[in-house]
């Protein structure tokens, strides 16, 4: 009985430099899916005044490989979306921050980067129920130092949201930007640096192979854009890759018996 795949590694086949310049990752896999799907030829003729099969051939055949990954670290990200990163400069991150509109005078959230340079990207929310009335954003009072029930000053000055007396008590987010001087990144502004083709390498693990059953695939070729679902806290990645098989090869994949080298 098989136990499980592990030991596995990526590896990259075609950027450029030659084989040196090739790079390897280690691949955590929460599942691995291998399949084919043949398109069949028939060789129909009657027989007894029916139409019947006479024979069957493979037209041609389509071999799949799916990997799942429940695992993220940043090069496993990349390589979920074939990309290495890029390198982004003076990167504005708008973050969410929580708070609560002091009970008494004066009603306000002081925060340093309530500034003029970042009022655009400045908003706020009252984020529960309660005297102060419902869940609902805030829109912004034209004078920031008295705003009406239901408003929110943004006071640039005093780096600090402004609240009528009506929202004290109230739970609130907020956001403001940050700056982000140097930062890797997938996407954004730059070029693109895909991954590309890349080699599949493994080892199945059984009880009555002692040194695992070695599996490689030498050519896999994407053949969807990733599935990303995060549910129960885990985030789960699927991509299905083309196994091609190289050249003089009948199939798209090697499996080594270990056990007869030797």
């Amino acid at each position: 009985m098989l136990s499980g795949l592990g030991d596995i590694y990526i590896k990259t086949t075609g950027l450029a430099g030659g084989a040196t310049a090739q790079k390897m990752i280690p691949l955590f896999l929460f599942q691995f899916e291998f399949s084919q799907e043949a398109e069949s030829k028939e060789a129909q003729g009657f027989v007894g005044g029916r139409l019947v099969t006479k024979s069957t051939a493979e037209a041609s055949v389509s071999s799949t490989v799916k990997l799942t990954t429940q695992f993220t670290d940043w090069q496993q990200l990349g390589l979920v979306l074939d990309q290495f990163p890029r390198v982004l400069t003076n990167e504005k991150l708008v973050v969410l921050k929580t708070a609560t509109v002091p009970s008494v005078a004066p009603y306000e959230i002081v925060d340093a980067a309530i500034t003029v340079a970042n009022t655009n990207d400045i908003f706020a929310n009252i984020a529960g129920a309660g005297v102060w009335g419902q869940p609902k954003p805030l829109p912004r009072a034209a004078t920031p130092a008295t705003p009406a029930t239901g408003q929110v000053g943004v006071d640039t000055t005093g780096t600090k949201l402004v609240f009528n007396v009506a929202q004290a008590g109230a739970p609130v987010t907020y956001t403001v930007p940050v700056t982000l001087t140097s930062v890797e990144a997938y996407g954004g502004s730059g070029t693109l640096s895909k991954i590309g083709n890349l080699e599949f390498n493994g080892i199945i693990y059984s009880p009555e192979a002692s040194q695992g059953i070695p599996i490689s695939f030498p050519l896999l070729q994407r053949k969807t854009r990733p599935t990303m679902t995060i549910s129960n806290d885990v985030p789960e990645f699927e991509i299905e890759f083309g196994a091609i098989p190289p050249v003089g090869w009948d199939e798209p994949y090697k499996i080594l018996n270990r056990n007869t080298a030797p």
